[in-house]
């Protein structure tokens, strides 16, 4: 039994120090998904934390078809969808992004700035744009597990990333972006 496995049996069991371990293994990739989606580096946190709370709570829905990641990532994105469509949420989502919103692994001021950049311009994305590119260019999921993420088809998952980079791609031709990056 692989170490997944395991762990799913022992969190229907409700074992906690499972629920640790997942969190442990998982908890960077769902806190990155919601703060490019979200753009809040505070709700990011409390929405990570409810996603791995609501998979605690729900792990027995969890059928076995594709990754505990990518089910993980689902829950993380219809998270950040309904944090979304609140009335109130809408205000705050055009504040501007903040240098220490999105840790930054590149060494060199050149490469922070252009990363936090081209992260602003995947930011100024339509929504059901921004969420591919997110799911795939920085969670390396594959068009079949994004498709089972969004519960969409895979055909339809590949339309909105090629809309979503042609979008990106004209935003950088244009001199808003940052120069020389590709998607």
């Amino acid at each position: 039994m692989n170490p997944e496995q395991e762990w799913i049996e022992r969190l229907r069991q409700g074992d906690g120090s499972a629920l640790s371990k997942l969190m442990d293994r998982y908890g960077n990739d769902v806190y990155r998904t919601a703060i490019l989606l979200i753009k809040d580096r505070h709700l990011a946190e409390d929405i990570s934390q409810e996603a791995f709370l609501a998979a605690f709570q729900k792990i027995r829905q969890f059928r076995g078809q594709g990754s505990l990641r990518a089910w993980l990532l689902r829950i993380t994105v219809n998270l950040c969808r309904s944090k979304m469509r609140l009335a109130a949420w809408k205000r705050l989502l055009y504040r501007d992004m903040t240098d220490d919103a999105i840790p930054s692994t590149e060494p060199g001021p050149e490469q922070a700035a252009a990363r936090l950049s081209l992260m602003s311009d995947i930011q100024q994305l339509p929504y059901k744009y921004r969420v591919v590119i997110v799911l795939y260019y920085y969670q390396e999921l594959t068009i079949k597990e994004i498709a089972a993420a969004l519960g969409e088809s895979e055909g339809t998952v590949k339309s909105k990333l090629s809309r979503g980079r042609t979008l990106l791609r004209s935003k950088l031709e244009e001199g808003d972006g940052v120069d020389g990056a590709t998607i």
